[in-house]
């Protein structure tokens, strides 16, 4: 690849949406599997919870029908008790059941088959325990289910709850016959009826659901900056109509921008760090295997650094470092990663580089570096360096460390053979 191919290679850096997050978490699959373990722990803590306010519930509603709907000796107190019963062995079976599973895991099931326990023992309670009249009562309660199952479970389980809910009201206003005694409802007020539930349903889904994906992202993204990908970018920062988890992503962008400001970048020299370096090549590692590019690596170290040192001080030293740092910072380009990893050693990651543009890149640093009058005008330095080039493509079965120690590796054979030149 010439210098010039090399300059227009594509300039792009990776993570700008969630996406390329979620991209990042698929391609380091033992973070993916933490994640999916905090996810179902946070779900079996949601149905621990819940089930307090499911008996709440259920011994609330038995007392509303018996006060107001079924009497002793009435013909639907049995029924009424009936499914009452049965709901709360459902839920205590269902809770022995996840408190006795292993921590990180949830049958897919559970959460499906409370919602459905819900709703039929709703409809249970207002076919059996009062008139058509009262009916369409569900509807409301039945909105609470579709609102818990939305934030706790996800979008799907929340549109089942509304399609059950919609369809229980139905059946037992114009389908199942009555148990108790009365006028039926008119099919076209209950049709109506179930309309304006599923369009409140698909608010509260669309709303819920929104939500929920965005606290999903935000969850992937602070994984993510815990692992050390400084990277990730937050696609609900960009809300069209902005809400407070909207501002509260944009803080937490903000912050990791801060954090990275002062544990990615090396104080002297304004090169990132080695930390930062290794997140910076396993991005770049990863679309390079998407795209089946090649990622150059240059290891570069000053030569006899440690006389300057010695002959002219530390703070000439530094100010050599800082000088060499400019250099190659000014012959970079902007998606290429220039790191300083202690010392007098630095690194540089070239994506979409291949074999000849990365030696001409190296070459020409070294030169300019030879011409340079490092330190003080009144008494300039002169310095070389030393520079090992690997290579390789995203396919090849290497890792991003093998790739740096092969440039290491590199490096070791310019100084050893004689210095101030470049090997690859």
């Amino acid at each position: 690849m010439s210098s010039a191919a090399r300059t227009s290679a594509p300039q792009r850096r990776s993570s700008t949406s969630l996406e390329v997050v979620r991209d990042s978490v698929e391609n380091r699959s033992e973070l993916g599997e933490a994640l999916r373990h905090a996810q179902a722990d946070a779900q079996r803590e949601a149905i621990l919870w819940q089930r307090w306010l499911r008996y709440l519930g259920v011994l609330l509603a038995l007392l509303v029908a018996m006060l107001f709907g079924a009497a002793p000796g009435d013909s639907s107190l049995v029924p009424t008790l009936a499914v009452s019963a049965l709901y709360i062995v459902i839920v205590i079976l269902t809770s022995w059941r996840v408190t006795r599973s292993e921590r990180g895991v949830l049958h897919p099931m559970l959460p499906g088959l409370l919602v459905t326990a819900d709703i039929l023992v709703m409809a249970g309670f207002f076919y059996f325990a009062s008139g058509d009249q009262v009916h369409h009562r569900m509807l409301l309660i039945g909105l609470l289910g579709v609102q818990f199952s939305v934030f706790y479970f996800g979008r799907w389980l929340g549109v089942y709850a509304a399609v059950l809910t919609a369809l229980a009201y139905v059946l037992v206003e114009l389908v199942v016959p009555p148990f108790m005694p009365g006028a039926r409802a008119a099919t076209q007020p209950v049709v109506l009826t179930a309309l304006v539930f599923a369009l409140v349903c698909a608010m509260v889904i669309l709303v819920f659901g929104s939500f929920r994906a965005r606290m999903d992202e935000l969850r992937l993204f602070c994984r993510l900056v815990e692992e050390g990908e400084l990277t990730a970018k937050l696609s609900s920062t960009k809300a069209t109509h902005p809400d407070d988890l909207t501002l509260l992503a944009r803080s937490f962008e903000t912050m990791r921008d801060r954090f990275a400001e002062q544990i990615g970048t090396d104080p002297l020299t304004g090169c990132v760090n080695r930390r930062a370096l290794e997140n910076r090549l396993r991005t770049d590692w990863r679309l390079a295997k998407r795209r089946g590019s090649h990622v150059a690596v240059v290891a570069i170290d000053l030569d006899n650094f440690k006389s300057i040192n010695d002959t002219r001080g530390h703070p000439v030293g530094d100010m050599v470092l800082q000088q060499l740092a400019g250099i190659m910072r000014g012959t970079a380009r902007d998606t290429d990663t220039v790191a300083r990893l202690g010392g007098d050693e630095f690194v540089i990651v070239l994506p979409d580089t291949g074999w000849e543009g990365a030696v001409t890149f190296a070459e020409r640093v070294r030169r300019r570096v030879q011409d340079f009058a490092f330190g003080q005008e009144a008494a300039p330095v002169t310095a070389t360096v030393s520079i090992g080039v690997a290579l390789a493509r995203g396919t090849d079965p290497i890792s991003p460390d093998v790739l740096l120690h092969e440039a290491d590796r590199s490096l070791y054979k310019a100084k050893t053979g004689g210095r101030n030149r470049v090997y690859s």
